[in-house]
């Protein structure tokens, strides 16, 4: 989703962070792609993965496509998967040492309850990590 950048040989390297939470969010009428990254300190890594724990991966479609179905709603008719035209698209991966990473791909209208408080505590530790909101962020 989101693509390293190569190391740069005259630092030197440092272990991977604990947790990292990559959100993408794309479409809108300009067809913009912002990004936001989280990579807490290890003190900080079990709450952020309780956060992930709580999110819903198994209901959501993946970019690569692994989840495949739409998920039901209470009355048990399923949910529709296409976003609104012009909508937002949502692309979410969680990894932590020892975990397999998590990604899910959400329409805009999906990204309530545990999804959009992991969007938003990635949004605003992106911004203050940065020291404030970057343009083109």
């Amino acid at each position: 989703m989101t693509e390293k950048p190569s190391p740069d040989p005259t630092t030197p390297s440092t272990a991977p962070p604990a947790v990292e939470v990559d959100v993408a969010r794309t479409g809108g009428i300009a067809g913009i792609t912002r990004r936001w990254s989280a990579q807490p300190p290890e003190a900080e890594a079990s709450d952020w993965i309780t956060l992930i724990d709580r999110c819903p991966w198994s209901e959501a479609g993946t970019a690569t496509g692994d989840a495949g179905h739409a998920p039901a709603d209470a009355r048990g008719a399923t949910r529709r998967r296409d976003p609104m035209p012009d909508g937002f698209v949502w692309f979410i991966r969680a990894t932590w040492s020892g975990a397999d990473a998590r990604e899910a791909e959400l329409p805009d209208e999906e990204v309530v309850g545990a999804w959009r408080e992991l969007v938003d505590a990635v949004r605003d530790w992106n911004r203050q990590s940065s020291g404030s909101a970057r343009p083109g962020r």
